[in-house]
């Protein structure tokens, strides 16, 4: 077959191969036998390092001839306390080791009392505020003395043809009755402030206006007004009032 002509050729291809020759076997590592010096040691791993070894010491030799003399032993030592060794050093003298009954039967001093402890800080005194007297007010009248009455404004005459300056002029005419005295309060509030003389009240034809005015002059609600006349005819004539205040007249 031809597998087997096949197999025939490779068995003679593989018999004139030359065979490599057998590879020597490594020398067995002989045991140490025994241990060895250090210096053997030293110098072997000094070489491996690259390091020459240093040269060994040399012994003295002995020579046979000569005897060896055994050295002598040292003398032996005095036995000696150690109370006898501190009496040797210049004469000084052991201490006398004191008793323990000694120790103990010594009287302890007696415990100091502890420090006193500073009294507590007084509270502050308080301030004694005296009472401030009370201002003196107005002395009262006695019960049963009757109040003196307000003495209403006085009325007065001026001519017909003069004319007066005034400092301030009020014009109540159209207003109702109630809001023209109300009006007619607050100007004269007013001026009594900014220091008035003289107020011009123009009231107009109306009755009832003038009749309004005459009796709030005589309830004393308006006690800044000391006098009143009417108003001349180049300033109104008998449709305004000139009202005065104080004292101060033109």
């Amino acid at each position: 077959m031809v597998w087997k002509q096949d197999l025939a050729k490779l068995r003679q291809q593989l018999e004139e191969e030359p065979k490599a020759p057998p590879k020597p076997l490594p020398k067995p590592v002989p045991k140490p036998t025994g241990p060895k010096d250090l210096g053997e040691e030293d110098a072997v791993f000094l070489a491996a390092m690259g390091h020459k070894p240093p040269p060994p010491e040399r012994r003295p030799e002995v020579k046979a001839s000569e005897p060896v003399v055994p050295s002598a032993p040292p003398p032996p030592m005095k036995l000696e306390t150690f109370q006898a060794a501190l009496e040797d050093l210049k004469g000084l003298k052991p201490l006398g080791r004191p008793s323990v009954l000694t120790a103990q039967t010594k009287p302890l001093p007696p415990p100091q009392p502890p420090p006193p402890e500073p009294p507590p800080p007084r509270p502050a005194a308080a301030p004694v505020l005296l009472p401030t007297p009370a201002a003196a007010s107005p002395a009262a009248p006695p019960s049963g003395t009757p109040a003196l009455p307000m003495l209403p404004p006085q009325r007065f005459q001026l001519a017909a043809g003069m004319a007066i300056e005034v400092d301030g002029v009020l014009d109540l005419r159209g207003h109702s009755r109630s809001d023209a005295m109300e009006r007619l309060k607050d100007r004269l509030g007013d001026g009594a402030v900014l220091g008035w003389r003289t107020l011009q009240v123009i009231l107009g034809p109306a009755p009832d206006l003038h009749e309004a005015l005459l009796e709030l002059l005589g309830s004393g609600e308006i006690p800044m007004v000391s006098r009143y006349a009417q108003a001349p005819i180049p300033m109104g004539g008998n449709q305004a009032w000139l009202l005065y205040f104080g004292s101060s007249a033109s």
